[in-house]
């Protein structure tokens, strides 16, 4: 489902680590679905946020 909605993006999410894709994916849903952002708005907010997280800044 999470590929689905994000599908036009893929080019994007392809250039991201795995591991970094996969908790985008989880972030950029939350946003789209919880907080009223645009598909590219919680692709950069879900990338941002996982990237933060995975360097634990």
């Amino acid at each position: 489902m999470k590929e689905d909605i994000f599908k036009d993006y893929q080019e994007r999410l392809n250039s991201l680590d795995e591991n970094i894709r996969a908790v985008t994916l989880k972030h950029a849903t939350d946003f789209h679905l919880n907080k009223n952002c645009s598909k590219e708005e919680a692709i950069e907010r879900g990338i941002t946020k996982a990237e933060i997280a995975n360097r634990k800044l």
